[in-house]
């Protein structure tokens, strides 16, 4: 049976009843009060990847209008009498901000473990962390923050198994890759997966991506959007390489075409600048070749089918990534 999900009451209660929250004022913890943002600090662990201006001005204008309906979560803080530690809300406290507006907050009285918990508990139940959002943040609660890897699994409401693949997939993607990538909220599992799996396999993907990066014009609009930059990278490192003209091997970024019914390669493949060259060397049967002249447009169309429905099938994976739950 699937383990209940926590909630900061629970965290906030066990902390009262543990005794680790002696700092913070505990007969403040529950109520709802209207705060100066200027008293509010940073807390637990950044979970967010990218939030632009744009979107805190959009937000700070509703609010201006419409008034804030569910207020931030803070602790008290530990050292400082009188001030607080954000827990959630950091998008509504930047925007109150930006609004000249105090901030309603609930109180909760955490210690520093239960304030990275429940920071976890509280951005996953709103469903607004994007994958690589969530792997990112389950590292750092397990590399920043010392809390055990089990500890993910309540805050997550998942098994050992998305455990597992968020501590793989978000150690296996280096800062300066995500922080250009960004969010990526059109991308699930299944292609971070792939992309890790990839860097893991061939040892020149990574430099190929960071190449990549490196002449990637961001002012260019097919790469405006976190998922387009992603595809970008992505295709970098599955991208076989090729020699520059006049340099190098000639044969280099050419690969063997190895079927299982023979022991030898009966081509090869090659990735240029303008397609790809099929060179098959001999025929593997008897009169292949000739078949394989008359049949070349058949042959494309099944394997372009096949392509249509592996990436149907990639894309459902994706949308149903959070129902593949383990029971506890």
């Amino acid at each position: 049976m699937a383990q209940r999900k926590s909630s900061l009451r629970d965290l906030a209660a066990k902390s009262r009843k543990d005794g680790l929250a002696d700092a913070n004022t505990g007969h403040m913890a529950g109520r709802i009060a209207e705060l100066d943002p200027a008293l509010i600090h940073a807390g637990g662990l950044e979970d967010r990847i990218d939030v632009g201006q744009a979107e805190i001005a959009t937000l700070a204008e509703s609010l201006r209008k419409a008034g804030q309906k569910v207020p931030i979560m803070v602790r008290p803080h530990p050292a400082r009498p009188g001030e607080y530690e954000i827990i959630a809300g950091r998008r509504r406290l930047a925007a109150c901000r930006l609004a000249g507006l105090h901030v309603r907050a609930e109180i909760q009285d955490l210690d520093d473990a239960s304030l990275v918990m429940g920071q976890a508990i509280e951005n996953i139940a709103r469903e607004d962390l994007t994958y690589i959002e969530r792997a990112k943040l389950a590292v750092r609660m397990v590399d920043e923050a010392g809390l055990a890897p089990a500890d993910i699994d309540t805050a997550f409401s998942c098994g050992k198994t998305d455990r597992s693949r968020y501590l793989k997939i978000g150690g296996g993607i280096p800062d300066d890759i995500l922080a250009f990538v960004g969010k990526a909220p059109g991308i699930g599992r299944p292609r971070w997966e792939k992309l890790v799996a990839r860097m893991e396999a061939d040892e020149r993907a990574l430099p190929r991506m960071r190449k990549a990066l490196a002449a990637a014009n961001t002012e260019n609009d097919s790469l405006a959007t976190s998922d387009a930059r992603f595809s970008h990278l992505f295709e970098a490192a599955f991208r076989s390489e090729t020699p520059e003209p006049g340099k190098g091997n000639p044969g280099a970024g050419t690969r063997e075409v190895r079927i299982p019914s023979h022991d030898k390669p009966v081509g090869t493949i090659k990735r240029t600048g303008t397609g790809v060259h099929l060179t098959l060397r001999d025929a593997p049967k008897p009169g292949f070749l000739d078949w394989l002249d008359r049949n070349v447009e058949a042959v494309i169309g099944q394997a372009l089918r096949d392509y249509e429905r592996d990436t149907t099938l990639d894309e459902m994976a994706e949308g149903f990534e959070g129902d593949d739950k383990d029971e506890t």
